[in-house]
């Protein structure tokens, strides 16, 4: 599908059974996918590579494609939680069945799993969507999955958010989290501190629930006039 805008032509691509991209005349404006493939990886740093060459500051590059991704590994593993506890039968809002059910995901979790249930994700109408803007000022990346959050995911993600902030060091991180049983969850906090160690204000990251969606924010300002999105908030 192809329409114009002013100057400007925009065009949807499927590129595959699970990857939906939409292009404004070569540049990834937004991706859409179920799971995450190497696929998926190569078009979020295409994207990233495209946009930060663009203002100068190609240097940003691997720390954005880093965080992008995991937030985007976030998203589609939020998605396909919820489909393992519908398939059995829990309230994953009940706190009871969120924590017997999370036990056994994080069990049962595996590579062939994640590809079996991005495909469930699809078929359910799950998504992770991920929206690239920029201009000279700077570049906003958003990551939403249409998954509602528990109270516990809520108090997990402040903890993790909150650890972040504790640090700016990674070596040190890793040296005080390496006996973490959940370390492969420290992710967020890891976000963090890669911000700091850029010189950016890790304020400019901001996870925002909503009722159906959750929404990771990533705001990269370049120069003094970028206006960030959290004054409309």
């Amino acid at each position: 599908m192809i329409f114009k805008a002013g100057k400007e032509i925009l065009e949807t691509k499927e590129i595959s059974d699970h990857i939906k991209l939409t292009i404004e005349n070569g540049r990834i404006l937004a991706l859409k996918t179920h799971k995450i493939s190497k696929t998926v990886e190569e078009n979020i740093q295409r994207a990233i590579e495209l946009i930060l060459g663009k203002l100068t500051r190609p240097t940003l590059v691997p720390t954005v494609y880093t965080i992008i991704k995991e937030l985007a590994i976030n998203a589609c593993k939020a998605n396909q939680k919820r489909i393992f506890f519908e398939e059995r039968g829990w309230d994953i809002f009940n706190s009871e069945h969120y924590a017997k059910g999370l036990q056994e995901y994080k069990q049962s979790f595996s590579e062939s799993m994640s590809e079996e249930y991005g495909t469930k994700a699809k078929k359910k109408g799950y998504y992770c969507l991920i929206n690239f803007h920029y201009n000279q000022d700077g570049m906003t990346v958003e990551v939403i999955n249409n998954t509602p959050i528990t109270k516990e995911e809520e108090k997990s993600l402040r903890e993790k958010l909150e650890k972040g902030m504790a640090y700016d060091d990674i070596a040190q991180f890793y040296m005080d989290n390496a006996d973490n049983a959940e370390g492969a969850g420290l992710g967020l906090a890891l976000i963090l501190i890669m911000l700091k160690g850029e010189g950016i204000d890790p304020n400019f990251f901001r996870i925002i629930i909503g009722k159906e969606t959750t929404i990771a924010r990533l705001e990269i300002p370049l120069s003094n006039d970028f206006v960030s999105k959290r004054k409309f908030d």
